[in-house]
């Protein structure tokens, strides 16, 4: 019998970002992703979009994916193709404006860009049902910082008034965001904010901004506000070799994050070491997993991998 294979993301997936529309945004993977569907925002042709997503899950299926695409953990093998292709996994990287510049982040580098809002686009899909509502799908807003997205909070109120419960949401903390706080309380939220580090020495030298206990007071709030049986609040550490790879920052993040009232833990490291390291890592590293998994099986936080090291571990 020919195998037959699929990618949820090809199937059910878009990825808005600031110079066109995608696939998806996994890029740590051999193909190195960016598959284009619009290099647009203007006068979108939602009918060629889903036309192209179409020859290219034809071409997964066959066991020859895209070039963009090969390797990816994402293409796995499954009985048959999926003929509803609406979407289910949104992600939001549209848009660079940022209130922090982070060492391992290119966001801030783009003065001059020019964001377009997104909001048009969203009721669009919401008109034409193509935008649904899915038990494991999610709408995800990471880009720059959302609390400073154009119609971040329109988003949100349409959204919610069309059905979509599961949501995640990569910020810096730096600004408290009545949009985020919503989401918290209405809906399956999970809100991760990238601390790495456990103190305002080490978060300067990676933040570049003096914010770490305006970023701490925020947290606590996020965390008092939320719907504690629908919403979760992520501490991420982000491993960057030479500026806070090593056991003792690891640990003072670990308890300070535990200290606070946060229950779930997400760990990565920086993609553009890990790219130019052939997609490896040190056993120090290893070692700094380790001590964290542990750390987590004793106090009964939950503990997650993020992209670049879900691909080191082949983790979907």
């Amino acid at each position: 019998m020919t195998k037959k294979y699929k990618c949820d993301y090809m199937d059910s997936g878009i990825n808005f970002e600031r110079n066109g529309i995608y696939v998806c945004c996994k890029t740590a993977h051999k193909g190195k992703g960016w598959l284009l569907l619009s290099d647009s925002y203007e006068n979108l042709d939602w009918d060629k979009i889903f036309e192209l997503k179409k020859n290219w899950q034809k071409q997964i299926a066959s066991g020859n994916p895209p070039e963009k695409c090969i390797g990816c953990s994402e293409i796995v093998e499954t009985d048959e193709l999926v003929e509803d292709m609406s979407l289910y996994y949104v992600d939001v990287n549209s848009f660079c404006t940022c209130n922090s510049k982070c060492l391992y982040c290119d966001c801030w580098h783009f003065d001059s860009f020019k964001e377009t809002s997104l909001y048009p686009a969203f009721l669009k899909l919401f008109e034409k049902k193509l935008l649904k509502h899915d038990k494991y799908g999610y709408i995800q807003f990471a880009g720059g910082e959302p609390a400073l997205m154009i119609d971040f909070e329109k988003i949100v109120d349409l959204c919610i008034q069309n059905g979509i419960e599961r949501y995640i949401v990569n910020s810096n903390g730096i600004k408290y965001s009545k949009g985020i706080e919503k989401l918290l309380i209405n809906t399956k939220t999970n809100l991760c904010v990238s601390l790495d580090s456990g103190c305002a020495e080490t978060y300067e030298k990676i933040k570049n901004v003096p914010c770490f206990d305006k970023v701490i007071n925020n947290l606590k709030k996020y965390i008092n506000t939320q719907n504690k049986d629908k919403s979760c609040i992520w501490s991420k550490y982000i491993i960057i070799p030479g500026v806070n790879d090593n056991e003792e920052e690891l640990k003072k993040w670990f308890n300070l994050s535990l200290n606070i009232g946060i229950r779930s833990i997400a760990l990565d490291i920086e993609r553009e070491w890990f790219k130019n390291h052939n997609r490896q890592i040190l056993p120090e590293h290893e070692n700094m997993i380790n001590i964290i998994q542990i750390a987590c099986r004793e106090n009964n936080i939950k503990f997650e991998f993020y992209e670049s090291l879900k691909c080191f571990y082949g983790i979907r």
